[in-house]
């Protein structure tokens, strides 16, 4: 877990997604040489934040977001929201200098609020202060969703043939996220029109810590029939431990994806959390190796 643990560490709310994808740059280029496939790595001009990484000739995508949810600093102290950070806990938080706050959720006025007698700089960036332990059965950290599908990615890239892994923005900021354009990029440079949606779901009455990885049905946008169907079978005799997940609300790159004008098929495949966005996630430890078991199949096969 020391690689998921240094994701965590990383400063990376919307907007400030390029500290994880140089993480990822840096990653590649050091431990690449002995992959199956060594990937192509496309970013930098006229990829703003994103990146692509390009095994082989491909045949399928997968699309994972780096940033987190987090806080801007306002005028006079406001916390402003960057996603939607879990309301209801009292927490520390950190700027992109490593300073230290504590803040709280005052659910009278639907706001949070500064406990420290300090002056936050107005346009400075805070997240939670990272704090990762792992227990016999669980993970903890703030920003599992989504640095464990980063690091569940480059975990399995050595084994990796014949596709796109895109690193996406924005998700956290629902319609401003960059997913359509990637798979833009993807559909028109290798016609690649399927892509597995690597994120983080919840755990709710119906998905179960440790049941595994949970294959959405939907949530806001429902995936095609068919391609659905398809995965479901495929994971079904991959043998490794799935869950299906019905949601009415939340969505994803996937979202984005099926609101583009490209005929591209989607479907989300995450590990469900405990306290999704809070200053504390915990996802299952049997979860993550089902995650990780799904996709190396999906990937060499579709």
């Amino acid at each position: 877990m020391e690689l998921l643990e240094k994701l965590c560490q990383i400063h990376a709310p919307s907007g400030e997604e390029f500290r994880v994808r140089d993480f990822v740059v840096d990653y590649v280029n050091s431990n690449s040489a002995q992959w199956e496939q060594k990937p192509q790595l496309y970013y930098g001009d006229g990829y703003q934040d994103c990146l692509l990484m390009v095994f082989g000739e491909p045949r399928c995508g997968v699309m994972a977001h780096m940033d987190s949810v987090g806080f801007t600093a306002g005028y006079g102290n406001e916390l402003i929201p960057i996603g939607s950070p879990s309301t209801g806990e009292t927490a520390v938080i950190r700027d992109q200098r490593g300073k230290t706050a504590e803040v709280y959720y005052d659910n009278m006025d639907k706001k949070w609020v500064l406990k420290d007698d300090i002056n936050l700089q107005p346009g400075s960036t805070w997240t939670w202060q990272p704090d990762f332990s792992v227990t016999e059965h669980m993970v903890l950290s703030p920003f599992l969703d989504n640095r464990l599908s980063v690091h569940m990615l480059l975990k399995i890239a050595p084994q990796l043939k014949d596709t796109v892994v895109a690193f996406s923005t924005y998700e956290e900021m629902s319609q401003a996220g960059k997913a359509g354009f990637l798979a833009k990029r993807m559909y028109e440079q290798w016609q690649i029109d399927k892509i597995l949606i690597a994120d983080i779901t919840w755990v709710t009455d119906y998905v179960k810590a440790g049941s595994g990885a949970a294959i959405s049905l939907r949530d806001v946008g429902i995936p095609r029939k068919m391609f659905r169907d398809k995965i479901v079978d495929m994971v079904k005799a991959s043998g490794v431990s799935y869950q299906l997940e019905i949601e009415k609300s939340g969505g994803s790159d996937g979202t984005m994806i099926g609101a583009s004008d490209y005929p591209i098929d989607w479907i989300f495949i995450g590990a469900p959390e405990i306290n999704p966005h809070g200053s504390i996630e915990k996802v299952h430890l049997a979860d993550i190796e089902s995650m990780m078991g799904i996709y190396k199949y999906l990937c060499n096969r579709l």
